[in-house]
């Protein structure tokens, strides 16, 4: 008996999606997302909606990383320095 072809052998994983996540007051959203061959790290403000940044990476675990440090930076209590 044959065995059976590798794609047939092993379930298919979906394709990796973005995410969304605000900051802890819930003023400004961090979404990562596929955005021409790239993947896009997009800060907006959710009381108008308005872009504050964007940055596009080639790897999706380098957007990810950025987001958090987005969220890190949106979180902290104190303006970072040189702000």
């Amino acid at each position: 008996m044959a065995s059976p072809h590798r794609n047939e052998r092993l379930q298919r994983r979906p394709a990796p999606t973005g995410l969304v996540v605000r900051n802890d007051a819930e003023t400004y959203e961090v979404e990562v997302s596929k955005a021409l061959n790239q993947w896009a790290v997009t800060v907006t403000s959710v009381a108008d909606g308005r872009m504050i940044c964007q940055d596009f990476f080639s790897r999706r675990w380098e957007a990810v990383a950025r987001a958090e440090d987005f969220v890190r930076l949106l979180n902290r209590s104190e303006p970072p320095p040189g702000w």
